[in-house]
């Protein structure tokens, strides 16, 4: 063997152990982490019966605490029956019997503790107990078929009625409501949010009678303990204060108080 083909030889072995040697390093150097991104929900609570239709699927399965829902996923709760879902970001919602419900969107990224999280009520009551986060993206929005809710850290409500009425109470924090169909072109102020707007009541037309536009209004600015009803058509109510005492006459509510303690007490349950 000559002097040039023993010399290439040596050098590719050298490459080959600098090669492995520094790969290895750099393994090594690369502790398991967690997932930088979520991009699922995960069933924290069951009671009685409810189903999931995944997007990739054609069949209703049984939901089961543990399961793991995607963007797409459609959810179906029987009477008698409750869920409660935890988002990345550890935010929760819970959702009565009869409801029926789908997750849009789901995305939290670890790195820069952003979230992009949008769930749509097709009927039936949910309850959200919103987690603050301070990344630069911090979209939390819960649409019906007439409006959308947006929030931050908020505690707040939604019942959606066999008609489609739309009914929002705010517990705490604030839950800004827009048309979906004519979503404002809108500046946060420091405090997250702009001061409370009224919406005019409905005003009575004169002869010939026409249904108000989906584009008559635009949004409305809850905070706590506000309520407002959006009926299927026409505007909003005007917002009002609504009684903790008459609130609390509500099965779901009481419940759902008893649950946040909980978690208040646990000091939050652990990352999905």
């Amino acid at each position: 063997m000559t002097i040039r083909k023993r010399g290439g030889i040596f050098f590719v072995i050298l490459l080959s152990v600098a090669f492995n040697f520094f790969n290895a390093r750099a393994f090594a150097q690369s502790p398991v982490s967690k997932e930088e991104k979520a991009n699922y929900a995960k069933v924290t609570y069951v009671q009685g019966k409810a189903e999931v239709l995944s997007a990739q699927e054609t069949s209703w399965k049984l939901l089961k605490l543990g399961n793991l829902l995607y963007p797409e996923d459609e959810i179906k709760i029987q009477a008698k029956s409750r869920v409660e879902i935890q988002f990345p970001d550890r935010s929760i919602m819970r959702f009565d019997e009869n409801s029926t419900f789908k997750l849009k969107k789901v995305l939290f990224e670890t790195p820069t503790n952003s979230r992009d999280i949008k769930v749509e009520m097709v009927l039936g009551k949910s309850w959200a107990n919103v987690r603050k986060i301070f990344g630069s993206k911090k979209t939390f929005e819960v649409a019906s078929a007439n409006a959308v809710a947006g929030v931050r850290d908020t505690i707040w409500r939604m019942n959606i009625e066999a008609d489609k009425t739309t009914l929002i109470r705010v517990y705490e924090g604030a839950v800004q409501v827009y048309n979906p169909f004519v979503k404002p072109e809108y500046k946060l102020e420091k405090e997250g949010f702009k001061s409370p707007q009224e919406v005019a009541a409905p005003q009575e037309v004169p002869p010939p009678y026409h249904e108000v536009s989906r584009e008559e209004w635009e949004e409305i600015v809850l905070k706590q303990m506000m309520q407002v009803v959006i009926p299927a058509v026409g505007k909003p109510s005007p917002p009002t204060r609504f009684s903790i005492d008459e609130d609390l006459k509500e099965e779901w509510v009481r419940w759902n108080k008893k649950r946040d303690r909980e978690l208040r007490k646990k000091n939050w349950v652990k990352n999905v």
